[in-house]
């Protein structure tokens, strides 16, 4: 029906001399055989018939159109259903930047500079600053212990060691609990370096790992050794790390007074004491195996060695 005939048929229904039986639009909906050819009415009977034929045109169109709204409702009822949800700050996230982030943050010392590097060994663990060596042996080097000039104290209690102490940039151990998540992050090899007065010396084990604070941090597992300065830490494997306020030794007494440290002491205590007392002048020398000693280069009673770093790396199978 065109826009002109739709305004005549209106114009006829609205003059006050047409008068009509009952409700014209409500018989149109309740008889579509309505017909009305044959009134005496004063509008044409082409126009009546045409208005009811566009009035049932456009209940058909509603009808139609409330089917697909019905239908497009119930499709996203049920994604709504089945869609995984995702937190808050993932959606902002996304909404913001397009693509979830992606946390770059290394998780050792490989491939990274030389000095200090920020690290992350796991996702749920906050990231933190460690110091890489890309220098001796072929880098790739992560130092968990440094001493060379007695600037710290390394006669300390449990809970130091561990959690850490130290700079970075100086004297410092990495801690218990770091080391306990270094070393199960990944299988890991161990490299000693030390110096007396003769010269420099290493020990190198292919793997590497201790245990976690509720084993004590026993010295887990001891690999494969190699290098110039003898094979000493060998006789302090699957011990537990012991303090002078925490004895978890061997021994009949506590052996980290005795020998003024901390360390995976055994039975017979020492053949290694890498954390035991600095010697600041050689003529002054520590006695009773209170020094930093190492059994095949720096065996005791007297003496220390003036310089030892621990450093630990991935280990690079061949």
């Amino acid at each position: 029906m065109t826009l002109e005939a739709l305004v005549t048929a209106l114009t006829c229904l609205s003059t006050p001399s047409t008068t009509l039986p009952g409700n014209l639009v409500t018989n149109i909906m309740v008889d579509s055989t309505l017909t009305f050819r044959n009134h005496t009415l004063g509008c044409p009977a082409a126009v009546l018939d045409a208005l009811m034929m566009r009035v049932h045109s456009m209940t058909a169109e509603l009808q139609s159109l409330h089917a697909d709204l019905t239908e497009v409702q119930q499709l996203i009822d049920e994604y709504k259903s089945q869609a995984p949800r995702r937190p808050i700050e993932t959606r902002m996230q996304l909404f913001e930047t397009g693509t979830p982030s992606v946390d770059d943050t290394p998780r050792n010392c490989i491939g990274q500079k030389h000095g200090l590097v920020r690290i992350r060994i796991s996702p749920d663990m906050e990231p933190f600053y460690v110091n890489c060596d890309q220098e001796k042996h072929d880098g790739g080097w992560l130092v968990i212990a440094y001493r060379f000039d007695g600037s710290e104290d390394f006669y300390r209690e449990w809970d130091t060691y561990k959690t850490g102490f130290g700079s970075l940039n100086s004297e410092f151990f990495i801690g218990l609990d770091k080391l306990y998540r270094l070393t199960h992050s990944d299988t890991h090899e161990l490299l000693i370096i030390m110096r007396n007065e003769e010269g420099e010396y290493f020990a190198n084990y292919d793997q590497f790992s201790i245990g976690s604070e509720a084993e004590k941090y026993f010295l887990y597992v001891l690999g494969s050794y190699k290098g110039n300065a003898g094979n000493a830490l060998q006789h302090h494997a699957g011990k537990k790390f012991t303090t002078y306020d925490q004895d978890n030794d061997d021994n009949g007494q506590n052996c980290a007074p005795i020998h003024m440290g901390a360390w995976w002491y055994g039975r017979t205590c020492v053949k290694s004491n890498l954390f035991g007392t600095f010697q600041h002048r050689h003529g002054q020398q520590i006695d009773y195996y209170k020094g930093i000693l190492w059994n095949h280069i720096q065996p005791g009673p007297k003496g220390s060695l003036r310089y030892v770093r621990m450093l630990i790396r991935p280990y690079k199978r061949s």
